[in-house]
This record gives structure tokens, sequence and C-alpha cells, in this order.
């Protein structure tokens, strides 16, 4: 985006247009002086580098030029180049100058000589310092260059994105893309009403009472998005506050994509929406549920005959196919929550959610929720442990089904030792169903493998007849049959193990 004192329109009728720049000749000459003299002028001052630029101004459009040089300028990295710090330089020198009190440049010199000699270095080392903070005497250190197309590109981007920073509200009909679009929506925190995939209602900053100005360069955020599409058109309603304020349509499609710089960007990232999300999402992966349940943060978009929904979060089951959305409902107009919850119940599967009961809307005796879903109401912080029983609970039933559908299946073991993971990936389960379902009179299951009768007393045989007494013996014949968890093993044997404190090298076994 681009200071709104440098946007640049053109009013037709009840339309109107950011005036691009043409990619011709003259201008990509422009754009390459422009940026000649910031990859030219490393090292020097920010001062003379605007007097420089100035010179480009005269003759010209000036808001044109000093947009480009607005998008350039973003491009360096200034520092300031002192012996001494500014501030320290400028309190000695003022506090010498006071006891002085000098009346002349002769004086003056004399007091900055003093100073100098004072920090140990020279008197232009200190002259230097003395404003080195000041913009105008910062020094270009860095600058990251682009190619004059590039920038003629950029600032066409720019443009429009200035212009809908002043928009009400903006449809978009999109082909392609749909799924970053509505993401990007999700990531900036924009409010939208959509019937289908590619058509989309974004509400815009001038239509809300609050987060004017954030809610607006969200908006403008949105656009390399759209960009990005393969196909696209936006409408979008621009508020002209002259004597009598009007509003004009900004109409843009695919057509323009030539003049627009494309983001390198392929995803937006999905974030958090508020500290109450993030602050959930943190403290579930601290759980021991979190080994069992894969936390995905803005999944793809969800249709219904409501709109589309993208919840907050989905859970998916590390080995069963279950799946769960998750949607934490905060603090918005009550407008805003009716239409959340219009598509909450139109939703084809249960979704999780969880409303903060502080809600203005939420407390009004005119407004009920009418949800068939799973509801938790939170005040401030979402109770985790209340997310994590309803996990283990469609867990639970989903284990039953497995089971079920096992019962009528006759389990293959083959081998002395035999993986209860090989064997869920084998039947499509979940480890738990087939522990629960094995019953098998030649094996023993254990909580990670399945180990034939025969093996384990032969185990117990060679235990009993070489006379193992220590723990840690016992273990290691164990582990070299192949057999995980030897603890496991031992008291299945009938083995108790004896601890003398904490040194497992000092603990003895012996049969109960």
């Amino acid at each position: 985006m681009l200071p709104g004192e440098l946007l640049i329109t053109k009013l037709k009728k009840d339309r109107i247009y950011p005036e691009f720049v043409q990619i011709n000749e003259e201008h990509l000459e422009l754009a390459e002086e422009l940026i000649d003299i910031y990859r030219n002028f490393t090292g020097k001052k920010k001062s003379e580098i605007d007097e420089i630029l100035g010179e480009f101004e005269h003759g010209l459009n000036f808001k044109r030029v000093r947009g480009l040089r607005t998008l350039l300028e973003r491009r360096c990295i200034f520092k300031s180049r002192f012996a001494v710090e500014p501030v320290l330089a400028r309190r000695a020198v003022f506090e010498e100058a006071s006891i002085k009190k000098i009346t002349n440049r002769n004086e003056r010199e004399k007091v900055i000589e003093t100073i100098a000699h004072n920090l140990n270095i020279s008197v232009a080392d200190l002259e230097q310092s003395l404003w080195a903070d000041h913009e105008s005497e910062v020094v270009l250190d860095e600058f990251a260059p682009l190619n004059p197309e590039e920038l003629l590109k950029f600032y066409n981007l720019s443009l429009a994105q200035t212009l809908l920073f002043k928009s009400t509200g903006m449809s978009i009909s999109v082909k392609g893309n749909y799924k970053e679009i509505f993401r990007a929506i999700k990531y900036f925190g924009l409010m939208y009403i959509s019937e289908s995939g590619n058509k989309i209602r974004v509400e815009g900053a001038s239509s809300l009472l609050k987060l004017s100005e954030k809610y607006g360069t969200s908006l403008a955020k949105l656009l390399p998005v759209i960009v990005n599409s393969d196909g696209w058109e936006i409408d979008a309603e621009i508020v002209i506050r002259r004597d009598t304020p009007r509003i004009y349509h900004f109409v843009m499609d695919s057509k323009s994509r030539k003049n627009l710089l494309m983001s390198k960007e392929k995803e937006v990232k999905a974030t958090f929406d508020s500290r109450i999300e993030e602050r959930f999402y943190n403290e579930f992966l601290a759980l021991s549920a979190a080994k069992s349940w894969e936390l995905i943060r803005e999944p793809d978009a969800v249709f219904t005959g409501k709109g589309v929904f993208i919840p907050d979060f989905k859970f998916k089951h590390k080995e069963m196919e279950i799946e769960t959305y998750f949607e934490i409902v905060g603090f918005w107009t009550e407008e805003y929550i009716k239409r959340k919850l219009s598509k909450l119940r139109a939703m084809p599967f249960n979704i999780l959610v969880a409303i903060d009961k502080n809600l203005a809307c939420f407390n009004a005796a005119h407004f009920e929720l009418g949800l068939h879903q799973p509801v938790i109401l939170y005040n401030r912080k979402v109770p985790v442990g209340e997310v994590v029983r309803y996990l283990a609970r469609i867990e639970g039933e989903g284990i039953k089904r497995q089971v079920e559908r096992l019962k009528g299946m006759r389990i293959e073991i083959e081998g002395d030792i035999v993986s209860i993971k090989d064997i869920a990936m084998r039947y499509r389960v979940s480890k738990e169903a087939v522990r629960e379902c094995l019953n098998h009179p030649d094996y023993v299951v254990f909580k990670e493998v399945v180990v034939k009768k025969v093996l384990l007393r032969e185990v117990k045989d060679k235990l009993v007849s070489i006379n193992i007494k220590l723990y840690v013996e016992a273990r290691r014949i164990i582990e070299d049959i192949g057999l995980p968890n030897p603890d496991e093993v031992l008291a299945h044997l009938g083995f108790k193990v004896k601890w003398k404190g904490l040194d497992p090298n000092a603990a003895t076994i012996e049969l109960d």
C-alpha cells in the first residue's frame, strides 16, 4: 500500500479507477533511473539521496514519482554511523556549552575540541556523531534491488490496494485458488459471506464501527492473493468524501494481471486469529492427547448449504480414519455471530464449538444458539480438558466400530513375535481395536506385540535354569530375543522386581 495522499485515481460516471502506470519504454526508463540511484548510493546520507531524487519530481507527476520512491525506500536499510552515541555526544556538548555560555562560532569550535578530546575521538567524528540519528543523516546501508518492470507492477498493485483501503465492501468472483483466498480471508480476520466457493462478499473497513485502519489494511492485503488466482473479478464500493459523500465502484478483473505484480508466495501461512486460539493450540500440543491426534490449524474450506465455512482447527487421529473439526467463537458483532451459527447449523457433520459466554449478543434475551453441535462455553480461556474428553469419546466410539468390524474377521497371525502395529495396518484399524479383539489360544497380547506362548515358556525356563537374579541381566536376555518392554514380559511370567534405591543395577528379580 501507499500513503493515502499518493493515491491517483480517475472517475467515470459511477466508476473509480486507480491510474495505473503503463509498462512502456518511458516509464521503464524512469524506474531504472530511480532504482540505480538506490543501488549506486550505498553509503550516502539519506538527505543526499533525497536531494537527487527530488529533481525527478520537477516536471513529472509528483505523486507518481513519490509513490515509486516510497516503494523503493521500503527495500532500503538505513543506519546511523557514529563514533559515540548521538544522545551522549549532544548531552556532553550542550552541558559544556551552557557552562561556557558560547555566543559565536569560535567559542563553539573550542567546545567541540574540548569534548572531542574528553571523548578521545576526532573533531570530525564528534561532528558526525552529534546528529547521526536524525532522519536526514542516516546512511543507506543495504538495498534489495528489483527490475524496472517489477517496480512498475508493484506500484500498480500498491495503488489498487490503497484504493481498497477506502472500501465499504468487496464482491469477489474467482476461478481456482479459492482455498487460498478463504485461508487468506481467515488469516487477515476479514468478515465475509459466501454461498459458493467462487463468489465471496467481504465486508470493508468503512462498514464497521471499530478497527477501521487495521481492518482496511487487512482487506487491501487480500488483493495479492486474489491476483494469483487463475481467473478473478472484484467489485468494490469506494466511499469518496467530498462535499457530499458518494459511493463509486472499483471494478477490476484478471485481464489487468499483466500490469500487476504476481506474488511469489504460493500460500498464506496459517496463523492465529486471537491469543485464545494460540493458547489453546500450544496447551493441546503439550498434552499426551497430542500423541494420538494431529491438530491442524486452518484446514480446507467446508462448503455447506449456508455458504463456505473455514473451521479454526481440525483434529485428525494418527491411527484411525477419524477427523473432527473445532471452532472457537470469540467476540464479534451480533450479525456476524448469527451468520456463523447459521453455517454451523448447516454443517454436514458434527463440529465441536467453543463459545465465549461473555459475548454481548449471547447474553441478550432475544438471542438463541439453536445449535445441534457439541458446545463448550468458556470464559477467557478454552478448557482444554473438555476438548480432550470430547476427543476421547469419539475415539472410543471409533474403536467400538472397528471392534465390531473385526469380530466378523479371522485375524491371521504368523511367527513367534508379531507387531500389533503391523496387524492394525493390515486390517486398517487402530492398535486398540486389535488388542481388544485379539484372543488367540496360542498367543499372549502385550501392549505393542503378540507373542507365542511357547516362546514365553522358553524365556521363563531360561531365566530359571541359569538362576538369573539381577534385573538388568533379565532385561538383556528378554531384549536379545526381540521382545520390547521387558518389564511387561517379566510381570506376565510371574517375576517380581525388588528395587534397592533408583539404581537398576542393584535391582533383583524373583518368582512370586
